[in-house]
C-alpha cells in the first residue's frame, strides 16, 4: 500500500507542468496542465462539498477546534502529530467523518509543514480540555516541550466515538463496532505520542528527518483504523450512512470549462504551497548569506523545494470522496505525498547544509526564532 501510494505520487509529480506554475499562478494554466490527464479519473473539480444533511439527522455537537485569539492551536488530542503540525492525526480522523469541518484543515497543510520544520517554526498547542485533563499548558515558547510530548488523554476522552454517538442512534451491535474503532484510534494516538521528540537541539536536516518519521507514524495510525472503520460503517443503516456521506459534484466532459470556484480554490492552494517554499528559501538565504561556491547548492534546494511544493498542490485538486472509507484513504495518500516531498527535499537540504561553515550553520538555526 505504501509503495503503491508513493508510485502514484511520483506519477502525479511527473505530470505536473513545473514551468507553467513557476511562470504564473494562473488558475486556468495550473488547473489545465495538472488535471488534463486526470479529468476522467478525478471527475469534475469543485469547491469543498457540503455535508449531506437528511431530515431528522442530528448535527455535530461542536465545531472543529482551530486556534485561539493568540494563534495557539487548540487540539482535542494534544500533540498527536509533527511539531509543525500537532493536530495532524485529529485532522485525518476528523476529515474521515466530518469533512465540512476538517477538509480545509487537512488539505490546507502541505509544504508549509516542511518549511516550518526546516526553519524551526513550531506551533504551540493547547489541549481543548486543559481544565479537566490536567494536561500541561504551554504558553511560553515556540519549541516542543516535554509536557506536549508526554501529555496523556483522559481515560474518559472517547473522541471521535462520543461525537459519533451524538450524531447517530446506535444499536448495541453498532456500539460494539464503534468501541473497536475507538480502541484502534486510541492506540494510534499513544503510538504517535510515543514518537514525539523535543526538537530544540536538532539541526534543520535532523528536524526534517524527524518529520518524515512522525508523518509515517501518523499515516500508520490512519491505515490502522481502516479495518475497524469498515466494520463499523457496514453495520450502519442507510439513514445513518447518509449522515456521514457528502454530495458529490456531477462529472463533466473532459474539455468542460473549470468553474470559477474551483479556480479560486486551486489558486489559493498553489499560492500557499509555492509561497511557503519561496519564503523558506529567502529566509535561509538572508540568514546564511551563501558564498559563490554555495550558491549552486542553494539553487538546487530552491528548485527541489519548488518542484515538491507544486506536487503537493495535487491533493487540493481532487474532489472530496463521498464516504468515510474513501476519505481515510485520501487522507493517508496526502500524508504519503507530504513524506515523498520531504524525503526529496531532505537530499537537497543535506547537500546544502553540509557545505556551510559553523558560523553559517549557527545563523541557519536562527531562522524562525
Amino acid at each position: 500500500m505504501r509503495a503503491h501510494a508513493v508510485i502514484l505520487v511520483g506519477f502525479l509529480g511527473a505530470a505536473l507542468p513545473l514551468d507553467a506554475v513557476q511562470a504564473q499562478l494562473s488558475p486556468q494554466g495550473i488547473l489545465g496542465g495538472i488535471t488534463r490527464p486526470f479529468r476522467h479519473m478525478l471527475g469534475h473539480l469543485g469547491h469543498y462539498p457540503r455535508v449531506h444533511r437528511h431530515r431528522g439527522g442530528a448535527r455535530a455537537a461542536a465545531a472543529s477546534p482551530d486556534r485561539d485569539t493568540q494563534g495557539v492551536v487548540r487540539s482535542r488530542l494534544g500533540r498527536a502529530g509533527p511539531a509543525a503540525w500537532p493536530s495532524a492525526y485529529e485532522d485525518v480522523v476528523g476529515f474521515t467523518f466530518w469533512p465540512s469541518d476538517y477538509a480545509a484543515r487537512l488539505r490546507g497543510r502541505g509544504f508549509d509543514v516542511l518549511a516550518d520544520t526546516i526553519t524551526g517554526q513550531f506551533d504551540r498547542i493547547r489541549p481543548t480540555r486543559v481544565a479537566t485533563t490536567g494536561a500541561a499548558r504551554n504558553d511560553t515558547g515556540s519549541d516542543v516541550s516535554a509536557a506536549e510530548c508526554t501529555g496523556a488523554l483522559s481515560p474518559n476522552d472517547r473522541w471521535p466515538a462520543t461525537r459519533l454517538e451524538q450524531i447517530l442512534q446506535l444499536s448495541d451491535a453498532q456500539r460494539d463496532a464503534l468501541d473497536k474503532l475507538q480502541a484502534t484510534v486510541s492506540n494510534a494516538i499513544k503510538d504517535i505520542k510515543a514518537n514525539c521528540r523535543e526538537l530544540g537541539d536538532l539541526s534543520g536536516p535532523d528536524r526534517l528527518r524527524a518529520l518524515v518519521q512522525s508523518l509515517w507514524v501518523v499515516r500508520d495510525g490512519g491505515m490502522a483504523i481502516r479495518t475497524p472503520l469498515k466494520g463499523f460503517y457496514e453495520n450502519l443503516a442507510s439513514a445513518q450512512k447518509n449522515s456521514l456521506t457528502i454530495e458529490q459534484p456531477q462529472s463533466a466532459p473532459p474539455d468542460a470549462k473549470v468553474p470559477e470556484s474551483a479556480n479560486k480554490q486551486y489558486q489559493a492552494c498553489a499560492s500557499q504551497n509555492i509561497g511557503s517554499a519561496e519564503r523558506m528559501i529567502k529566509e535561509i538565504e538572508m540568514k546564511v548569506r551563501p558564498d559563490k561556491t554555495q550558491a549552486a547548492s542553494l539553487e538546487n534546494l530552491h528548485k527541489t523545494s519548488s518542484d515538491m511544493a507544486k506536487l503537493l498542490i495535487a491533493s487540493c485538486a481532487q474532489p472530496i470522496p463521498a464516504d468515510p472509507l474513501a476519505r481515510v484513504d485520501a487522507a493517508n495518500d496526502q500524508i504519503t505525498a507530504m513524506n515523498y516531498a520531504a524525503t526529496n527535499v531532505q537530499i537537497a537540504l543535506d547537500e546544502f547544509y553540509g557545505r556551510l561553515s559553523q558560523q553559517q550553520k549557527a545563523r541557519f538555526e536562527a531562522t524562525g526564532r
